[in-house]
């Protein structure tokens, strides 16, 4: 069993407040969230599980998350009136009728092509186990990523690569969704075969920069997590070689090592926002309608009033519990059922390919990309002892 000594990133609440007092951290805090004005960050667990599962009180954020993200609307003097908003940006009538197109062409794409994804996790875990020590990230989580956005969201190179970039480098989203309506463009003329493409066919009223924002949203709440998701669990695993042994013994133990990996090293920090709908009592505060609110994902999942031993890495800890890694309820995310089936079967290869495994470095000295979405490494180096 664990001894749940695992370091992983502090929560971005560690990381940019300093506190000389011994009183406990509020757990709802105001603050300014760029143009959008001062909204709450929620930090409590309970309360997080409770906006989420109110829909008719707490809706979509729609501009406000656009004004977090991007350049000042005056900036783009026609903004306002030409915003696009993904499926998880909406509310009502318009979020079903697109959230049930989505969830037909997910389930049907990743049936007709999880036999292939599954074997380029194969070749790719194969191919970095040969090199003996490696960089997990770039020899795991990329091609991963890679290979599911070209199989079911038809990407290329250079759009996958502006959605990374996206993520990790503060590129622009409304240049980035110029760039995808380009490309969605060409496939309403020239239909593949991957996703968008079946996207367009089942819900042809969508127009192009509808379809690009959510192909966008795919892109990047969907594949990029998984990357991170696996890495991150690499990471766990690679300081804890009692876990790697036990789950080589015994594979049915898997499900609850992914639950709890997204649990403790969720790769979201804040990725979930929310706007009051009509006035409410959040924590402490009362609050008009309008106010964005943000949850404070991984500082929910290591809440000490839901979870027994929060702050401990516990991958037997099993599945009866809830993080806010994917949200919940209506607007919980799309990718959910793949996203785990990869993320299993990734660290299931990974594991039954090695005897054993570790870092090349101090914990301490591995660096995440700058961003207060998610939670993402730089580089992941670790060596291998590979299984005979």
């Amino acid at each position: 069993m664990s001894d749940g000594k695992i370091l992983f990133r502090g929560t971005l609440d560690e990381r940019t407040v300093s506190r000389s007092s011994a009183e406990p951290a509020a757990t709802v805090v105001p603050m300014r969230m760029g143009t959008a004005g001062v909204g709450l960050l929620v930090n409590d667990h309970g309360e997080a599980t409770r906006i989420l599962s109110d829909v008719e009180t707490y809706g979509s954020a729609g501009e406000l998350m656009a004004s977090v993200f991007d350049e000042p609307a005056e900036s783009h003097p026609d903004a306002a009136s030409e915003a696009v908003f993904a499926v998880n940006q909406t509310d009502g009538e318009e979020h079903r009728r697109v959230r049930r197109a989505l969830r037909r062409v997910i389930d049907a794409r990743v049936r007709d092509v999880s036999d292939q994804l599954i074997q380029d996790v194969q070749q790719s875990i194969e191919s970095a186990l040969a090199l003996g020590r490696l960089d997990a990230v770039a020899s795991i989580g990329v091609p991963v990523a890679d290979s599911v956005m070209s199989r079911l969201l038809g990407l290329d190179a250079n759009l996958v690569s502006a959605l990374r970039n996206a993520v990790y480098q503060g590129y622009p989203v409304r240049e980035l969704d110029a760039t995808l309506v380009d490309w969605v463009r060409d496939r309403r003329a020239h239909p593949a075969d991957d996703l968008v493409s079946d996207l367009m066919a089942e819900l042809p009223s969508l127009d192009d920069r509808q379809v690009a924002a959510n192909t966008r949203l795919l892109a990047l709440s969907g594949v990029e997590v998984l990357a991170a998701l696996i890495t991150n669990g690499i990471l766990c695993l690679a300081q804890d070689p009692g876990t790697q042994s036990l789950v080589r013994e015994d594979e049915t133990l898997l499900p609850g090592l992914v639950h709890e990996v997204q649990r403790y090293a969720s790769p979201i920090a804040r990725g979930i926002y929310r706007m009051t709908k009509r006035s409410s009592v959040i924590g402490k505060y009362s609050v008009p309608a309008g106010t964005l609110l943000v949850i404070g994902v991984d500082v929910c999942n290591r809440d000490t009033s839901a979870f027994p031993d929060a702050h401990r890495f516990d991958p037997t800890r099993g599945r009866d519990f809830e993080h806010l890694t994917f949200g919940r309820g209506r607007h919980s995310c799309l990718g959910i059922p793949v996203t785990r089936l990869i993320a299993m079967q990734a660290l299931r290869m990974f594991l039954s390919g090695t005897t054993r495994f570790g870092l090349t470095v101090e914990p301490s000295e591995l660096r995440f990309h700058e961003t207060m979405v998610m939670n993402g490494l730089v580089e992941l180096p670790i060596w291998v002892e590979c299984a005979d």
